[in-house]
């Protein structure tokens, strides 16, 4: 399943990209469908966030994203990087007590603001002081109407950005009005940028919906329902691995991640994954085979010398064959995934060559093969009796099937 952001560059006057504003895009037809705004901003969020990564979206720049009132007073601007995003604030967003107060509080923690479509009678006056970035929609305005706002928002100390400049002229003329940002036609059209999405449990992710609406969150429970759910692994893992948590430590494990995020961010992590309802039908082989690798992994390493944490060789196994799912090379994955360097390096086959986590993936493999003479090899090697290393995968194929089968036959 692909999922697609769009991206439009913002200049500045020496024509060097320094932002991209992300845009809503549903198909490779390259326009907004006019679906909800509250939909589409909320998927511009996820999809970039959390299925394609800001490293690859945004590069070293920042993003803006359009805002409605209803993520904006819900708070939905705080799951993302202050230092990555502008809340653009979009004109139909009036300036109530309650969008004060968002904007309020999402200035004193360092978010940057822009009011989109500022026009001679913008009805957004409270919300100005603010505001970062006045967002001006070059061709709707008159020559005059332009001077008078550039005047206006440069003398509130705002940075003045011209949009839909579509000529040379549209260009020259935002110069001279005193503009220091542009975005148009005359630079660049928008580009698609997408990447396939991992499957995930239509089931799980309304039970995930359903657990955070209760008062106290329970983690184990949480745990329980993205543990073997693969698409949602690999989101909770790129939103921990942003820049929104800066942290010296890696991440082993998904307990870990989860602890590492406390209960408020958790909550805003599963609004936004486990919204959209992404899976139909029955998961695909590479789905069912990286859940057997996890689960026979994770029992093997209780059987290992030396013996090692389950809860690491479970997400090795996971997350194996995610290069073949996405479509993108494994390393340049895992790097973003922000994991520990020695599950890294067992996923990747890096580690050492007796490194026991490395040797407990290769003989998951090796099972997978039908390849026994090799995994009664590394069974050997790792300490495991080979006739347990048998009964270990059996056990993990039964449990791989028995938890996929129900989920999609109820949430059908």
């Amino acid at each position: 399943m692909d999922v697609l952001v769009g991206r439009q560059p913002i200049l500045d006057r020496h024509n060097r990209t320094v932002a991209y504003e992300l845009l809503f895009r549903s198909g490779a037809e390259n326009r907004f469908d006019g679906s909800d705004g509250n939909v589409a901003s909320t998927a511009v969020i996820a999809n970039a966030f959390l299925t394609i990564g800001c490293n690859r979206v945004l590069g070293p720049r920042r993003g803006f994203i359009n805002f409605t009132r209803t993520l904006l007073v819900e708070g939905h601007a705080s799951i993302l990087p202050k230092d990555r995003v502008v809340i653009e604030i979009l004109e139909d967003v009036l300036p109530d007590a309650e969008v004060l107060e968002a904007c309020r509080k999402l200035k004193e923690a360092g978010y940057s603001l822009a009011l989109d479509d500022v026009g001679a009678s913008d009805a957004r006056l409270p919300l100005h002081p603010y505001a970062h970035y006045a967002k001006l929609d070059w061709m709707a305005l008159t020559a005059e109407d332009r001077m008078l706002l550039c005047d206006h928002f440069r003398e509130m100390g705002l940075q003045l950005l011209a949009e839909k400049v579509e000529t040379k002229e549209d260009f020259e003329s935002a110069l001279e009005c005193g503009c220091e940002l542009f975005q148009g036609f005359y630079f660049a059209r928008p580009e698609i940028l997408s990447a396939r999405e991992v499957p995930s449990s239509k089931l799980a992710c309304l039970r995930l919906l359903g657990e955070i609406q209760k008062p106290d969150l329970n983690f184990e429970c949480v745990e329980s329902l993205v543990r073997p759910d693969i698409g949602l692994t690999q989101k909770l893992l790129f939103f921990v691995n942003s820049a929104a948590f800066s942290r010296r430590s890696r991440i082993d494990s998904l307990p870990q991640a989860l602890v590492y995020l406390g209960e408020r961010n958790i909550r805003k992590w599963v609004t936004l994954a486990a919204m959209p309802k992404v899976a139909s039908g029955k998961p695909g082989e590479l789905v069912t085979a990286s859940l057997i690798r996890a689960r026979f992994c994770e029992l093997a390493a209780e059987h290992a010398r030396p013996r090692r944490r389950p809860a690491s060789c479970f997400l090795i196994g996971l997350l194996s064959l995610l290069d073949a799912m996405v479509g993108r090379p494994l390393e340049e994955l895992v790097d973003e995934l922000g994991l520990e360097a020695h599950v890294a390096d067992a996923i990747l086959g890096k580690a050492r060559d007796g490194d026991v986590m490395r040797l407990l993936l290769a003989m998951a493999v090796a099972f997978e093969r039908s390849d026994f003479d090799a995994a009664v090899r590394l069974a050997v090697s790792t300490g495991i009796v080979p006739a347990v290393a048998g009964e270990l995968h059996v056990e993990a194929i039964t449990w791989a099937d028995s938890l996929w089968r129900p989920r999609f036959d109820a949430a059908a």
